[in-house]
């Protein structure tokens, strides 16, 4: 609990004439629906409504004051004015919380793809880690986002911190950073992930979207660290962004890299070298892309002080988060991995990581719905290229058509002569995956990975690749050599 004198100053507002400054602060809202008595409400202004609409509502719940960007009407409560509402809510809940991020080595992890895997090796590389991911963020009932709103990190952080924990790794969107959530972090280490086409709805462009990842840089003191691989073509530009110390990563090359590399189907035998060490590792993670998501998580460890041979020990007995290449076998005999993918890159990367094991390789995927449409194409044309046989399906269509989502899809199949089928039913599409493929046939379920539920017009539905594919009669495979 704080004082509205202490939250104003953390924002740096003036009190309005006869505000107590000693007026109890028991909590920070920016959802009037989600507001209790006690709570310092900000209005902010957002894509689809403006907060500032909805004080009236947040003052008869209970808001004891309001953080305004305007001239507010007549209300009971104080008015705190500032310039930029997303701004002084990161700076409130830094100070509301105690500033738990100063407190713990802090990471935030960014980039198109690999993020949540990167961020779960960090909790296996660092001494009590704590992680926030987009798998473990249904764990405390805030999936809509992959980056919490600031007031949700940090009383996350604050928990972890009350728990003993000594590091706190979180994933940082783009549309989070842009949204001022990470603002007010005391960062110890980002790490870059690398850049792919996803959000252009929102971003409007490939530079916005780029500079909207690179704000986890400018975040970085001078003495915090900039991890990225040292092939990553925004090596340059994550530099300029950073006044912070580099680590970089990657095959053959970087302050850690991997040298010596033989792959298989089940993982990556190399050796880990770091300027004053090399040590063996057998990490039992399939894919070279997984390869470098640990070569990332390691060079953080490295870089915040861990020892190499403690890294490469504990790389030894990694693993992935669930719809993380989660791997089983179909009635009839096939491989199924169910993984995350859902940009044309990821996509892509899953597909030809399979490929070579693959007597025929099916590939069952669909796109989001309000969201960039301009990938759709791209994605079909990288399963015709890649798979035998496409079958498109729903993947949080929420108000979109479904027919007409998968329609843009099947543009790029068709201009690829790739052959597809429409099951617009995720369920029936699975079922229709396990008939046609048999032994020596992978089946790879693109898109929705670890997640519970469908979006659909009418909200969310109860869904799992996952479940449905255990129904089905698919057994859970733990590891293939």
């Amino acid at each position: 609990m704080r004082t509205l004198g202490e939250m104003a100053a953390a924002i740096g507002a003036c009190l309005p004439r006869g505000a107590d400054p000693r007026s109890e602060i028991r909590g920070l809202a920016w959802d009037s629906r989600r507001v209790v008595s006690g709570d310092l409400f900000f209005a902010l202004r957002g894509r689809r409504a403006d907060g500032h609409e909805f004080i009236p509502h947040a003052v008869a719940r209970g808001a004891v004051a309001v953080v305004s960007e305007s001239a507010v009407g007549e209300v009971n409560v104080p008015v705190l004015r500032v310039s930029a509402g997303r701004v002084a809510l990161a700076k409130a809940a830094s100070a509301f919380y105690g500033h738990p991020t100063e407190k713990l080595r802090t990471i935030g992890v960014t980039g198109t793809n690999g993020k949540t895997t990167v961020v779960h090796l960090l909790g296996q590389l660092l001494p009590q880690c704590e992680i926030l991911t987009t798998v473990s963020m249904e764990g405390v009932r805030l999936s809509c986002v992959t980056t919490p709103e600031a007031p949700d990190l940090h009383r996350l952080a604050a928990r972890a911190l009350e728990r003993g924990r000594l590091a706190f790794a979180f994933e940082a969107s783009s549309i989070g950073l842009d949204q001022r959530r990470v603002d007010s972090v005391c960062l110890a280490a980002a790490v870059f992930t690398g850049l792919e086409r996803d959000h252009l709805d929102y971003h409007g462009s490939p530079e916005a979207y780029l500079a909207a990842k690179l704000r986890l840089f400018h975040l970085l003191p001078a003495e915090g660290w900039s991890v990225v691989g040292v092939d990553d073509p925004q090596l340059e530009a994550v530099q300029g962004a950073a006044r912070g110390r580099l680590v970089t990563f990657g095959l053959g090359a970087g302050h850690v890299s991997a040298m010596d590399i033989r792959q298989s189907r089940g993982g990556t035998h190399f050796r880990l070298v770091t300027p004053r060490c090399a040590r063996p590792v057998a990490l039992p993670l399939p894919g070279r892309h997984n390869l470098r998501n640990a070569l990332a998580a390691a060079a953080c460890a490295w870089a915040l002080g861990e020892r190499a041979e403690d890294i490469a020990e504990r790389l030894h007995s990694a693993y992935l988060p669930p719809g993380r290449w989660s791997r089983l076998r179909s009635p009839r005999g096939a491989e199924v991995v169910v993984d995350y993918a859902h940009t044309p890159a990821a996509l892509e990367l899953m597909l030809e990581e399979l490929r070579p094991y693959s007597r025929r390789l099916v590939a069952v995927f669909g796109a989001s719905g309000e969201a960039d449409h301009g990938k759709r194409p791209l994605m079909g044309r990288v399963a015709a290229h890649r798979a035998d046989l496409v079958l498109l399906t729903s993947d949080n269509p929420k108000s979109e058509e479904p027919r007409e989502i998968a329609r843009q899809i099947a543009e790029g199949v068709s201009a690829e002569g790739g052959a597809y089928e429409v099951h617009l039913d995720r369920e029936t599409a699975l079922r229709r995956a396990l008939e046609v493929a048999g032994p020596g046939d992978v089946v790879l379920v693109a898109g929705k990975g670890h997640e519970r539920c469908q979006w659909t017009a009418d909200g969310p539905e109860p869904y799992s690749d996952l479940d449905v594919l255990r129904v089905l009669g698919a057994t859970v495979l733990e590891r293939l050599d």
